[in-house]
């Protein structure tokens, strides 16, 4: 059960222990743990330091591995990528903002939004990168006509609305 691989750790245990109380990035937090775990003899293989430390033992392999390689100061180090954001941007974006503040024609799914992005636009992105986008960061919510009912009186609606 992906045993660790004999891994020589320079860092004492009571050293290790400092830097975790240090650390205030979780993710930081638990690759330190990991490695206190296997030198203080807690645990032997990614599996169980995975399982106390809430994470897949593919994931602890990978920081063992990084260590192995790296050293330390690489498991400290959290790799910044790139921000992600979404393609739906320039005109695409206007427009889309335009037809969902539009008073007479409004889309009322997000499936609409989405296929008038591939139509109009040529964006491909998934379904719910699509209703994402719109409901949280544009923070629109979809305009849907509410069913009228078919018995209703038009003449007693009328008197109503005057009153």
């Amino acid at each position: 059960m992906g045993r660790v691989k004999k891994i020589e750790i320079k860092e004492d245990t009571s050293e290790l222990l400092k830097l975790i109380r240090g650390e205030k990035r979780p993710l930081v937090q638990a690759r330190l743990q990991a490695l206190y775990l296997y030198k203080s003899g807690q645990a032997q293989d990614y599996g169980s330091i995975g399982q106390q430390l809430g994470y897949e033992r593919h994931t602890v392999g990978k920081w063992f591995q990084q260590y192995r390689q790296q050293g330390l100061a690489a498991c400290q180090a959290l790799e910044m990528g790139q921000k992600s954001g979404s393609i739906i941007s320039g005109q695409a974006l206007a427009e889309l903002k335009e037809k969902l503040n539009h008073a007479t024609e409004y889309f009322t799914s997000y499936k609409q939004i989405h296929q008038w992005l591939v139509k109009e636009h040529n964006i491909q992105l998934s379904y719910e990168h699509v209703h994402r986008f719109v409901r949280y960061y544009l923070d629109a919510k979809l305009k849907v006509v509410r069913k009228s009912n078919l018995k209703k009186d038009a003449v007693k609606e009328e008197k109503f609305k005057k009153k």
